[in-house]
Parts: C-alpha cells; structure tokens; sequence
C-alpha cells in the first residue's frame, strides 16, 4: 500500500512554486520540504523567527515587537534576492515573526498565490497570531480549542520518516525526551519517584541554555526543587531521539497547559508503533486511541499501572497509519491549496 501511495504523490505537485515558512524545529520543516520537493514541486523557504538563538527566542516569544522591525528587514531582503518570482502556494507554519505589512505587501506582489497558515502551538502561547489570519485563505490548525474559537480547520500533526516500527526488545521501558517547559519537570519527577528500581527508564529534559534554568528556577514553581544536572543543554540529534524510540515500550509525553491539541511526540508513538502515555485527555476523541495502546494520566498525580507495560502494543489499520504520517498531512494540510 505504502509502495503504492509513493507512485500516486511522486510528481502531484509538478510545476508548482511554493515559498514556505517555518519555524526552524528539530529538523520538520526539512522533512516538510522534502515531501514537497518529491511530489515536483519547487520551494522556496524562509526561517519563522530568523533569530534562532535562545535569546532571541525568549525575547520573540514575550515581546514579539521588539523584533519584528528586524524581521521585516531580513525578510524583504531575502524576498529581493529571490527576484520577481510567482507563486502558487504562500505556505506558513506558525509565522511568529511575519507582519501584517510584510504579508500585506506579499499579497500585493504575488496575486495569483493562495495563501495557507498553519500553527502547531496554541493560539494561547502566540496569541499575536490572531492578527495575521486575515491575510491567509485558509487558516488550519492542530488545536481542537482554537478551531472552534477562530473557525479554523482541525488538522492533527503527523510522523516523519525514521519513526517507524522496529524490531528487537526494547532497552528502556519507559522514556520521555523534550523541552522542559510548564510542569513537565514535576510530572516527570514524580513518575520517576514512582517506578519501582528495577523498571529501565530514559529521561531527557532539555533547556535552551543555563541561564534558562536560573530564569525557571526563579519564576516556575515546578522548578523549587530542581537541580541544574537534572536537565541538558544540547538537544539530542534527531536520528538519537529515533533511535531511543525504537529501543523503547512506551513513551511519555505531556502537552503545554494551554493547548489542546496532541503534540507530535503522540504521532511520532503512531509511526514506531509504541505505547503512549499521556496527560491530554482530548486524545480519546482521535479515530487511533485504543486503552490498550494509549494510558491518560493525571498531571497533578501521574501514575503508571504495571499491567499497562505488560501487555502488547496493538497494531493500527494501514490506512491510520498514513494518515498520521508525514506525507498523509501534506495530503490533507494542502487539500484545498493546491
């Protein structure tokens, strides 16, 4: 069927331009490219948030004017050095950092584009994105909560390539690899506090820099009892984090307070075919959750019964599979685009 699938995308988007935006993430918007470049198209691409430092980062997230004049500048730049070129498709991800000018004057210069906004954060974590989703034609999200406030299409995330099923026993029986954000450090301590000394576990809390970690100690109360070792600093590379996936039982994750929607490590389970565990609730109105293959857990009081890990993952349906995998979501994220 997979075989199959390939043939039918292989040159879909022939002679079609696309000039894409994201948000520079763990390697997606390479993976989201290439699927592109493999169905024929030609694309164009441009970092969301250009200033990927930590810094920068922070000062994007919690005073986005402050660097938006840049932004403008770099962009505009960039766009000139591109020529006069035509497009069909105005694809962005997340677009912290693109203005109503800019896509203002982007509309002026590209009228014949169709112009497609996608966010995979929650609307409550970049409420600035309410002021661009005039100037799209489709505005699609991941978050059930802001479909229905901003009359969005629900679009879930999806699996890249190399999270897929494996075989061999696994190492660990439980791991969790992410940002350290929220209270994901106290839910992790505490499901760590609750494991018997003998269950093989991996944990990987990552912050963007030290300073990070005196910033969250002083102003997150998940953070009281926290120690400077109980985090990293580099994030893993991304083929790592595949291959402790495939050498683990089950996954943990945790979505952000403020969102809804299901985060990519939910997906990224789907695709290597892994037991999930999970804080978001919401997972149970998805066509893939399954009791046996997924376990909810309380964030205020995360536990983990035994029989959970004991027995068996349940193999999904091909169809499901696809659908949750990268090339599935470009067939539905571009449905009405292209």
């Amino acid at each position: 069927m997979q075989n199959f699938l390939a043939r039918e995308r292989a040159g879909s988007l022939a002679g079609k331009r696309i000039l894409f935006f994201s948000v520079r993430y763990f390697g997606y918007e390479q993976q989201i490219m290439a699927e592109l470049r493999a169905r024929g198209a030609e694309v164009d691409y441009l970092p969301d948030r250009p200033f990927n430092t930590p810094l920068m980062t922070a000062i994007t997230r919690y005073s986005r004017a402050a660097v938006m004049r840049f932004a403008d500048r770099f962009y505009r730049r960039k766009l000139a050095e591109f020529g006069n070129r035509q497009y069909d498709l105005v694809f962005v991800v997340n677009g912290q950092t693109l203005s109503n000018g800019l896509l203002k004057e982007m509309r002026a210069r590209m009228p014949s584009a169709r112009f497609l906004f996608y966010i995979w954060d929650s609307m409550r974590n970049k409420p600035k994105a309410q002021e661009i989703l005039p100037f799209f034609d489709e505005c699609v999200t991941f978050d059930p909560d802001a479909a229905q406030r901003y009359g969005m299409r629900l679009l879930p995330l999806f699996f890249a390539p190399g999270f897929e099923p494996s075989d061999g026993a696994p190492k660990y029986d439980l791991s969790f690899i992410g940002t350290a954000h929220s209270d994901r450090f106290h839910i992790i301590s505490t499901i760590n506090k609750g494991l018997a000394p003998d269950v093989p576990r991996f944990w990987y809390l990552f912050l963007q820099a030290p300073w990070v970690f005196y910033a969250q100690k002083a102003i997150n109360p998940a953070f009281r009892n926290a120690k400077y070792d109980d985090f990293r600093y580099e994030p893993l590379p991304f083929p790592t984090v595949q291959q402790t996936f495939a050498r683990s039982r089950a996954i943990v994750d945790m979505e952000h307070p403020h969102q809804t929607g299901l985060t990519m490590r939910t997906f990224e389970a789907i695709g290597a075919s892994k037991k999930l565990i999970t804080t978001n609730s919401h997972i149970r109105d998805y066509d893939f959750y399954d009791p046996q293959n997924i376990h909810i857990i309380d964030r205020a009081d995360p536990a983990i019964p035994e029989d959970f890990l004991k027995t068996p993952y349940r193999a999904l349906p091909g169809v499901i599979q696809y659908k949750y995998s990268l090339p599935g979501w470009i067939d539905n994220v571009l449905e009405n685009s292209l």
